[in-house]
């Protein structure tokens, strides 16, 4: 990137408060960014590629806990979408990782874009070497938007149940969203991540012939009523037994959080990595005493 395009950011987003240090840091602990944008900034001018504690391959999985994947959605990147919540995992104590995928071309900023199921494949081959550098045999996979869709086809077309624990699904296009213009990849130019999560798209018909779960997976969704983005909204869920349905706004009465909002919010962080962890969606009395 050029330093004009990077004075040419930095001026247009000085005056919103938006910078690339906009973080959350406790002494000892690894920063979250406060917002998409300060995730963006940190890529793009400072030159981030992770959001920070995320593939740290030395890490050793506490007892009890396996690592943690990390899948992004469309017109994305880890960093701009775990730029949070990956950070927050790591303060856990939790080994996490992540990787870009699906780009246009070598360079791009918005990535995600490729064909669902040749980045589920490359998940699945990530997901083998995170295995083999913390030496366990499972995962727990996060996957939000078509990162959500990315895992549900993953866990089921690619054999990922023999790799995988639990997944959080975050606001998963699984049922495909109705702003998809057109289910034929044929027809697309850029994205063809877009044709295939239409409702039509040749990739649903496959994910949905039969149930979507698989056995010796837990399976949570987590959705806000304020998505905007994978419509209608209660498609997000997939109403199977064993899967865990939640709104944010069930838990949190009031919130009001976006599509990618959520990823960047404390309460939803927060239950999310408690979801990460096996425990349950509500904080505790402990929990909510020490906010």
């Amino acid at each position: 990137m050029t330093s004009f395009k990077a004075l040419l950011l930095a001026c247009v987003l000085a005056p919103l408060g938006l910078s690339a240090c906009s973080t959350s840091q406790a002494p000892g602990q690894y920063n979250t960014k406060t917002n998409w944008t300060s995730s963006f900034i940190s890529k793009v001018v400072g030159g981030q590629s992770m959001p920070d504690g995320v593939n740290n391959w030395s890490c050793q999985p506490s007892a009890g806990q396996n690592p943690v994947v990390l899948i992004h959605g469309t017109f994305s990147t880890t960093m701009y979408s775990y730029g949070a919540l990956g950070p927050a995992l790591a303060n856990e104590s939790l080994c996490v990782y992540s990787m870009d995928f699906g780009a246009a071309k070598a360079g791009d900023w918005f990535q995600g874009v490729g064909a669902v199921d040749d980045s589920a494949q490359r998940i699945a081959d990530f997901v083998i070497s995170v295995k083999t550098a913390t030496g366990r045999d499972k995962v727990t996979l996060i996957g939000h938007s078509q990162g959500g869709l990315i895992g549900f086809y993953y866990l089921k077309m690619l054999e990922g149940s023999k790799h995988v624990d639990r997944f959080v699904a975050l606001a998963p296009s699984v049922n495909g969203t109705s702003i998809a213009k057109t289910p034929d990849r044929t027809l697309v130019e850029y994205c063809l991540a877009c044709a295939d999560q239409h409702p039509k798209s040749e990739l649903m018909r496959r994910l949905q012939n039969g149930p979507i779960t698989v056995p010796g997976v837990q399976y949570s969704i987590v959705v806000t009523k304020n998505d905007l983005v994978v419509l209608p909204v209660e498609k997000q869920f997939v109403q199977e037994p064993g899967v865990q349905n939640i709104y944010i706004q069930d838990v949190f009465p009031g919130k009001r959080v976006s599509h990618s909002g959520m990823l960047y919010d404390r309460d939803s962080i927060g239950m999310i990595t408690r979801l990460v962890k096996g425990e349950q969606a509500r904080p505790s009395t402990q929990q909510v005493q020490a906010r």
